[in-house]
């Protein structure tokens, strides 16, 4: 059972300056990815997913949740989230920083961009 009720991940995940947040991380990772090693695992998939993150096809998607609730999602965030002073978004937002937003970018990076589990356990 995750450490914060599934409402309250709904909630932080729909909470406009989490998701403002969120973007960012999404978008600072992004660019992480393009210039990386071109021989990372998986590298053709993570690509692809950066390129989508920066150049959305629906320009919507840049102010919407987007890829919010991956994140919102997230045993690091849930853990973080867990420390909030109340359920309420505003709290549990601030109860996760800016590093354990871009940690959990990073951990969802290859299941979100599609990598094959086979082709990380062999790199």
């Amino acid at each position: 059972m995750p450490a914060i009720p599934l409402s309250s991940m709904h909630a932080l995940a729909l909470y406009p300056a989490f998701a403002a947040r969120v973007r960012m991380a999404w978008t600072y990772v992004a660019r992480q990815v393009l210039i990386e090693d071109p021989a990372t695992p998986g590298n053709p998939l993570r690509v692809s997913l950066a390129r989508a993150v920066l150049n959305p096809a629906d320009l919507s998607v840049a102010t919407s949740t987007g890829l919010t609730p991956v994140i919102a999602t997230c045993d690091t965030v849930i853990a973080a989230a867990a420390a909030a002073s109340s359920q309420q978004p505003d709290a549990l937002s601030e109860a996760v920083t800016d590093e354990q937003l871009l940690t959990a970018v990073k951990e969802a990076w290859n299941i979100t961009a599609g990598v094959p589990r086979d082709l990380l356990i062999a790199a």
